[in-house]
Parts: C-alpha cells; sequence; structure tokens
C-alpha cells in the first residue's frame, strides 16, 4: 500500500504562497523533504504565471519542481 504524503514526507514546515498570479504571497503549511532552498528570478515568474504553468498555490523555492510535496492545511 502506498504511503500518504503526510507519512512519506512528515517535517512540517512553513513558508509564503502565491495562491494567484497577482505576486501576493500568504502564509502556507506544508509537508517537505528538503532541508534548506532558496528563491531565483525563475520563482518570481513562476508566482506570476508568467511562463503559463503556474499551479496554485506555489511556494517558491529553487528545486521547488522535485523536492516539494505540498499539503495545505
Amino acid at each position: 500500500m502506498a504511503k500518504s504524503p503526510e507519512q512519506e514526507h512528515p517535517k512540517k514546515a512553513f513558508g509564503w504562497a502565491a495562491r494567484d498570479p497577482s505576486g501576493v504571497l500568504s502564509p502556507f503549511k506544508f509537508s517537505r523533504r528538503v532541508l534548506y532552498c532558496g528563491i531565483c528570478h525563475s520563482d518570481l515568474h513562476m508566482i506570476k504565471n508568467e511562463w503559463g504553468m503556474s499551479t496554485y498555490p506555489l511556494v517558491p523555492g529553487y528545486v521547488q519542481f522535485s523536492c516539494t510535496k505540498l499539503l495545505e492545511k
């Protein structure tokens, strides 16, 4: 049986997420499996959906696509 995301990545985290293309960030709780991440200019494009492929909520951070599982609380 597959583990739920909460079981697979039990570390709780707090961050700031874009919830729409306005670029406004708001508090967001999620589970994570990365220890550190940074933000780069590409993240700013993703926050505002300037490339037309963002999915919200979006917690910006380098390597977000491969390392972060978001679980809105």
